[in-house]
């Protein structure tokens, strides 16, 4: 909030500024002004006292006040000045830099702001300007034939790489949901942290959390409600309202019928709700099918495109 509030007086400091230039350019805009002061100040009088002619008044008041208005409008269209350049200059034109809208509720860049300082904390900006779109190698694949995979890994890489560019480009329009499965060091780490780069720049709230840290969270919230702040409210509730999730590690957490059926509320909602769900998992299909229930495998296998991820262990060919 602190930072909001520097943001908001930065931009009323520039509006008194250019007030300043535009009273010494035009003195006449001064005393337009001043005289739309003091008609407001009138008008609030006359509505609290209510003199007797006090509607006529306030005609003639309102008429003075669009007489000024109108003024002011033909001396800046004669100098060529915007008729907003007196107007504040916010970030944000959503919330005007207060982080929250007419609704009461919290503004995206908010959540965005809240997002970003969890990523500064995690050294997840390091990694997301290493390891994003541009930096993409397809040459790091393999372009030999593998076991007994149709493609090879390049050609297969190339595929998954069109698949994620579609998701990035159609995101607002199409809501999908990706699932990708393979064993470790095979990039699906760097193609999550592509998709999360891409959509931030794009001012998309993006939460990317390993599946034990998802689960951790909502443990947090259920059942320590008394230790509850903030920070760990909004926590859990961007696990279903963030325009993106990305559920990395899916497997490595603790499986039990508590994280099951949480696990499925996050997916089920979100799908619902229409936002884009990502999953990362070591696991293969058949082991997905037998670690998790029913209702979470019907959801994943059948509303998300699954990616598998194969090939040689780039971490140890790169090392």
């Amino acid at each position: 909030m602190a930072q909001y509030d520097k943001k908001r007086l930065k931009a009323l400091s520039d509006l008194d500024e250019r007030k300043n230039e535009i009273y010494e350019l035009l003195p006449r805009c001064r005393e337009i002004d001043k005289s739309i002061s003091l008609i407001g100040i009138n008008i609030s009088k006359i509505l609290i006292s209510k003199p007797n002619n006090f509607e006529n008044q306030l005609i003639n008041l309102k008429n003075d006040l669009e007489n000024f208005k109108s003024e002011k409008e033909h001396i800046f269209k004669k100098n060529k000045i915007p008729f907003d350049f007196l107007q504040p200059i916010y970030e944000c034109k959503k919330c005007n830099d207060t982080g929250y809208l007419e609704s009461g509720e919290r503004c995206s860049c908010f959540k965005q702001q809240i997002i970003n300082q969890l990523y500064e904390m995690s050294n997840m900006k390091y990694m997301l300007a290493k390891e994003n779109f541009e930096t993409f190698d397809m040459t790091v694949f393999s372009d030999k034939p593998y076991n007994n995979e149709r493609l090879t890994p390049r050609q297969n890489m190339m595929r998954i790489l069109g698949i994620c560019e579609n998701f990035f480009v159609s995101f607002d329009n199409t809501k999908s949901n990706l699932l990708f499965y393979g064993s470790t060091g095979l990039g699906k780490t760097f193609m999550c942290n592509c998709l999360a780069k891409a959509l931030i720049d794009k001012g998309k709230t993006v939460i990317y959390q390993t599946a034990f840290k998802i689960l951790e969270i909502v443990e947090e919230h259920k059942f320590n409600k008394h230790h509850e702040h903030e920070l760990n409210k909004e926590n859990y509730n961007l696990l279903f309202t963030s325009d993106l999730l990305i559920i990395d590690d899916l497997g490595t957490e603790l499986i039990n019928s508590f994280t099951n059926s949480e696990l499925f509320n996050i997916i089920n909602s979100r799908l619902i709700s229409g936002r884009s769900t990502v999953i990362s998992t070591n696991l293969s299909m058949e082991q997905l099918a037998n670690t998790y229930s029913d209702r979470i495998i019907s959801r994943i296998f059948n509303k998300y495109i699954s990616c598998k991820f194969y090939g040689n262990d780039l971490r140890w060919e790169n090392s």
